[in-house]
């Protein structure tokens, strides 16, 4: 049994936990790299504000290369980002870049052949591009050579002719990089005609393009192509608002292709919002009801509606709970997070809102794992969360509700100084437990309580979670080391997840113990971390 340390105090010297043996797990180079990929960190912490990624990030990932595991480092970053387990896409191109520079050919073979599977859209090449710019000097390694322009020149060969179209136009320029100049340091021989058609149009532009096939005759789909191409270069010359409607309805254009002056036009939005993807919706609520376009009782308000209240919908666009929230929050706030937008919200969408935060929850699978939540109610609970609309006890409460109604064995507790049940019922509504939360009486925060009432009470969990709005400093014991007594004497290898919401920084998790996990700050990929970790992926 550890001697009892004061929070104020680090548990041991080295914060080291192998010398207790039992239910402490060595954090392998392999987990340090899934977690590097997950959220852009090594240790055990998940920082919501942005983090600067450099070389010096993933020295898990380089030893692993040096260890002669490049290749199956290389499968990880695949599986990450194929199975979208990652809450940013930064880490995952870095590590693919310095795998892409690394000393190893089998590596860099693997690297260079991952690229069109990692890097899906213009972004994320470029971005891929920038990184390996940046650690050329640091790696002292050359770039522009065979491998990597025929990478490039690969993603661009493998798409059919509408996707490369719809990527150079919709996305043309990120990071300091454009098609140009990809197409030129590649050396690029296009595959076949319609990306002859498209790497013509980037580097002379439209008037090359149609001097060069107004008299051939060409298959429908090169005159598809043509055609799209045609409308893209024609609504960037046009005052035309019937116009602009006509070729957005015709080509499927979307707000990318358009110019500024275009959305200031409702009927513009209007035509637009026929097929936006659910969450650029969500992110434009505010915007369309600011400039008239969700007037109340219009059709378009009875389309948003309709796509809010859609399950197969929500759930084919992957759209969680806390994507609703923060909407909701957002659009019920009457004015932008950045900005001088104002408006003033309708009714009927605020319903389906509401309606579509309820629904979402039926598309989070459980993990089957048993639960303890305990949420702080100290004061300082009312702060808005770091990078978030919301604040500290409404993210709690939603975490209450995910795991009431998704997870069958979980228990809910509040604490401050002190512990007391919290009772959350799958069919409560956010603001029913927000109201529970608030008759808790308040005290000092101390989050190594959940585990020594849960160890004195025999509850058992396979995983604590603690929501607090800052770091823990009350009580005679660190949280870490009342997670390991609780898991000698309950004898399961619990883990331990802290989210201190309004924190940029604390370490409460034991950096070289697998079982515990830091979150500062709260954002929409936070649930998805929480669950990769559960469930043993990072």
């Amino acid at each position: 049994m550890e001697e009892e340390v004061s929070q104020m105090e680090p548990c041991d010297e080295n914060q080291v936990p192998n010398s207790e043996g039992g239910y402490v797990w060595q954090v392998t180079d392999m987990n340090r790299l899934r977690r590097f990929l997950c959220f852009g960190s090594e240790g055990g912490t998940y920082y919501i504000k942005e983090q600067k990624l450099g070389f010096e990030n993933a020295e898990a990932l380089q030893r692993l290369i040096e260890d002669g595991k490049g290749c199956e480092v290389v499968q990880e970053i695949k599986t990450f980002s194929q199975e979208g387990r990652a809450a940013k896409q930064e880490p995952i191109l870095l590590a693919l870049a310095i795998c892409s520079q690394c000393s190893d050919t089998k590596t860099k073979q693997a690297a260079y052949k991952a690229v069109s599977d990692v890097c899906r859209i213009p972004t994320h090449l470029f971005t891929f591009i920038q990184f390996k710019k940046d650690l050329k000097e640091g790696m002292k390694c050359g770039m522009w050579g065979r491998a990597l322009r025929k990478a490039v020149a690969d993603w661009y060969n493998e798409k059919n002719d509408m996707a490369i179209a719809l990527a150079v136009t919709k996305y043309k320029k990120r990071n300091g990089w454009c098609h140009k100049d990809l197409l030129r340091l590649s050396h690029l021989k296009p595959a076949n005609e319609g990306l002859a058609i498209v790497t013509k149009y980037v580097m002379k532009g439209w008037k090359e393009v149609q001097e060069a096939y107004k008299d051939d005759k060409y298959s429908a789909e090169t005159e598809k192509l043509l055609k799209y191409l045609e409308a893209v270069e024609r609504v960037k010359h046009t005052k035309d608002e019937l116009e602009v409607i006509h070729l957005i309805e015709e080509f499927s254009l979307v707000r990318e292709h358009l110019l500024t002056s275009h959305l200031k036009s409702k009927e513009v939005w209007k035509a637009l919002l026929q097929e936006m993807p659910l969450t650029a919706m969500l992110r434009n609520l505010g915007k369309m009801t600011a400039n008239s376009v969700l007037e109340p009782g219009s059709p378009e308000v009875t389309i948003v509606c309709e796509r809010l209240r859609n399950e197969k919908l929500l759930k084919k666009a992957r759209i969680h709970p806390f994507h609703i929230l923060v909407a909701l929050e957002t659009y019920k706030g009457e004015r932008g997070y950045r900005g001088k937008l104002r408006w003033q919200p309708d009714k009927d969408i605020l319903e389906a809102l509401d309606a579509s935060f309820y629904k979402t929850f039926k598309t989070v699978e459980p993990t089957e794992k048993r639960f303890l939540l305990a949420v702080d109610v100290s004061a300082s609970m009312s702060q808005k969360v770091s990078g978030s609309v919301l604040n500290a006890s409404t993210v709690a409460a939603a975490m209450c509700m995910l795991v009431a109604r998704t997870e069958k064995n979980s228990h809910i507790v509040a604490f401050s100084h002190e512990m007391v049940p919290c009772p959350v019922a799958e069919d409560m509504t956010l603001s029913q437990v927000l109201q529970k939360m608030c008759e808790i009486p308040m005290g000092a925060t101390d989050c190594s309580l959940p585990m020594l009432w849960a160890q004195k009470a025999g509850v058992a969990a396979d995983v604590f979670i603690v929501f607090t709005d800052n770091e823990t400093f009350a009580g005679e014991i660190h949280p870490a080391t009342a997670l390991r007594q609780y898991r000698e004497k309950m004898g399961i290898p619990s883990k331990l997840i802290v989210c201190g919401m309004t924190s940029n920084g604390f370490s409460i998790a034991d950096p070289d113990d697998r079982g515990m996990l830091d979150i500062c700050g709260f954002d929409a990929a936070a649930p998805d971390v929480i669950r990769n970790f559960i469930l043993d992926l990072i």
